[in-house]
């Protein structure tokens, strides 16, 4: 199996076992009240943040090798016009994780970057998807590079911005594993 193919799988689903110990570690912590950001409060919460905001560094590390490798294997526009803010998206990630929630309003750019990108990407990949060959990847890459905004600018019931992290987060992952098993 080629390199990008692993990476991207292991991209796509590195973070959720350190988000997940960071979950079950903070008993404080709830779904609709918080950020997932808040799990990696190192000011708050030093004894548990390193395993969330590690999560997130070496998923985005993953994420941007990923993008790196398609970049240099297929240099034309087709690749490059996503897996270049891919690539932005996975550093960024990284950084999300480097900058935690207690570090102020970089934290705050870096986590709306990140969204960003992440749909960006999405979208790059639906229009270049049928000279990619693979449509129907390309319907299903509209659909959330669509859908990650709106789910940002919907007023929700609750006060917390997890569910909302959680909903991107997911689209992102299964998108990275579509793309990654696809002919890339």
């Amino acid at each position: 199996m080629e390199p990008q193919k692993i990476i991207g799988g292991l991209s796509a689903v590195a973070a959720y076992p350190f988000i997940g110990a960071s979950i079950i570690l903070s008993p404080w912590f709830d779904l609709s009240n918080n950020a997932l950001s808040d799990l990696g409060n190192s000011a708050l919460h030093a004894s548990t943040a390193w395993i969330f905001n590690f999560g997130l560094i070496l998923s985005g590390g993953l994420v941007a090798c990923f993008a790196v490798l398609i970049s240099v294997r297929h240099r034309s526009l087709k690749y490059l016009s996503w897996s270049i803010p891919t690539a932005a998206a996975g550093i960024d990630l990284a950084l999300v994780g480097f900058f935690p929630e207690n570090t102020g309003s970089i934290h705050f750019v870096v986590s709306v970057i990140l969204f960003s990108l992440m749909a960006v990407s999405m979208l790059m990949y639906s229009y270049y998807s049928r000279a990619l060959g693979s449509p129907k990847i390309g319907a299903i890459s509209l659909a959330f590079g669509i859908a990650i905004p709106v789910i940002w600018f919907i007023g929700w019931p609750w006060h917390g911005v997890a569910i909302q992290e959680i909903l991107s987060c997911l689209m992102t992952s299964a998108w990275l594993l579509m793309v990654s098993n696809s002919n890339v």
